[in-house]
């Protein structure tokens, strides 16, 4: 435990109270319905800091991005008028300290911020430490709530540090009143195309299984340098986006232990390609609804295709109201309870170069071209069964994370060797190889 005293950091703005913003409704039902997991912790980055940089000028760039931004001084909580989201104005932000800034330090001190309860009983939902010896400060340790920011608003946090600028940055204030503007085009359509998207489509995990009485969270990550490299050479001779490549090899690959047809999945997104969002931190990520068609006599070069079409659909059907969506599917027959969470969920976060590579060893395992290890923690949006893929152009990694109750221990241990497996095969053999090859290869 850190025992030094904490520095501080003086931060400006104007206190505000709004409607909470769809993202942040949507995390709030998430953490509801998977409340005790585990998944929910906060997201840890270590940020390395410029060598020469001085103790004064680490807390400027902390007092800059808290003041610049809302969302790392939002709170958000129930009122009889529905979830709201209470800005703090000027302030002062607690910033720990440690003396060492080897990996090692950083990474004790990222599980500790990981831990804290951000965002709630008083606590502000952004932390930070200084590493490094006093004056000498050579990292920042941040941790961010999922209650106010997504994964990709932590690579716009970073990036402001790096780049620190005076523009002003789009607020989560703003955002609600935007969407608020946008309900009836945008948010009626999203769920209009969400009850399409359920229609009778078997979710995978709606129902507990028999016998499964109690939860127990596996979480584990698959680390592979070859994986990268087919993954770059297939998109570039598909002439392909890689995520279409990366959803359709993950589509054939979740399908096949369970013998669909029709694979069901939840693709996030932040909706970070909307213009008024670039340089937006708050909450934009949620699930949109993608059913990819696994025809056996298919190339895979036609899912990729296929999968790229849907895709589009079901990122721009992201961004809904809980309640309008629940409506929506009731409407239907259907519920929120057994659609929202109950099959794959997918999480491409490559693009936006976050997290580092997790921490646990990159080399592969003996006799192999990946690794797989447990993961101790959970940085991405979670559900039954999620599936998230980071890394870049040297390294690729899959992330798991499956609910016991729903999902059986044995289909987890195979998920992602699976995906790993479905690249390598089609790199070797073509993207002309059927589907149906794909799957018995499986």
């Amino acid at each position: 435990m850190n025992e030094l005293l904490p520095y501080e950091a003086c931060y400006s703005g104007q206190a505000s109270d709004a409607p909470a913003t769809w993202g942040q409704q949507a995390f709030r039902d998430g953490l509801s319905r998977y409340a005790g997991t585990g998944w929910n912790r906060n997201v840890a980055v270590v940020a390395p800091l410029p060598e020469g940089t001085t103790l004064p000028g680490a807390l400027e760039l902390l007092a800059h991005v808290t003041s610049r931004h809302e969302g790392l001084r939002t709170e958000v909580y129930e009122s009889p008028e529905g979830l709201r989201q209470r800005v703090r104005g000027a302030g002062t932000l607690a910033v720990g300290r440690i003396e060492g800034a080897a990996p090692a330090d950083t990474a004790r001190e990222a599980a500790r911020l990981r831990a804290l309860p951000l965002g709630t009983g008083g606590l502000p939902p952004f932390a930070a430490s200084v590493a490094g010896p006093a004056g000498r400060p050579r990292a920042l340790v941040l941790a961010f709530s999922h209650l106010v920011v997504d994964a990709s608003s932590v690579r716009t946090v970073l990036d402001g540090l790096a780049r620190p600028s005076s523009e002003p940055a789009p607020q989560p204030r703003e955002q609600a009143a935007r969407e608020a503007g946008e309900l009836v085009r945008t948010g009626q359509r999203a769920a209009a195309t969400w009850a399409r998207e359920a229609g009778d489509t078997a979710f995978p995990f709606a129902v507990a299984r028999a016998g499964a009485d109690r939860s127990q969270v596996v979480q584990t990550a698959l680390t592979s340098a070859p994986a990268a490299v087919r993954l770059k050479e297939m998109s570039a001779g598909l002439g392909a986006d890689a995520s279409a490549v990366l959803l359709a090899a993950t589509a054939v690959a979740l399908a096949a232990p369970l013998a669909l047809d029709r694979l069901p999945l939840q693709v996030v997104t932040s909706n970070r390609h909307r213009a008024h969002a670039r340089d937006y931190v708050g909450v934009l990520a949620q699930f949109g609804p993608l059913t990819a068609r696994l025809d056996p006599d298919a190339g895979f070069e036609d899912t990729v295709r296929q999968v790229a079409r849907r895709a589009m659909s079901a990122y721009n059907s992201a961004l809904w109201a809980p309640a309008g969506l629940a409506q929506a599917l009731t409407a239907t027959g259907r519920s929120l309870d057994e659609v929202l969470g109950t099959t794959y969920t997918f999480n491409d976060i490559r693009a936006a170069d976050f997290p580092p590579v997790l921490d646990h060893p990159a080399e592969p395992d003996p006799g192999r071209d990946h690794c797989l290890h447990d993961l101790p923690h959970w940085p991405y949006q979670g559900g039954r069964c999620a599936i998230a893929v980071v890394g870049g152009a040297r390294v690729l990694q899959f992330a798991l994370r499956a609910d016991t109750r729903y999902v059986a221990p044995e289909l987890t241990a195979r998920l992602l060797p699976a995906i790993d497996a479905v690249l390598r095969r089609v790199h070797e053999k073509g993207a002309s190889i059927r589907i149906g090859a794909l799957g018995e290869g499986l």
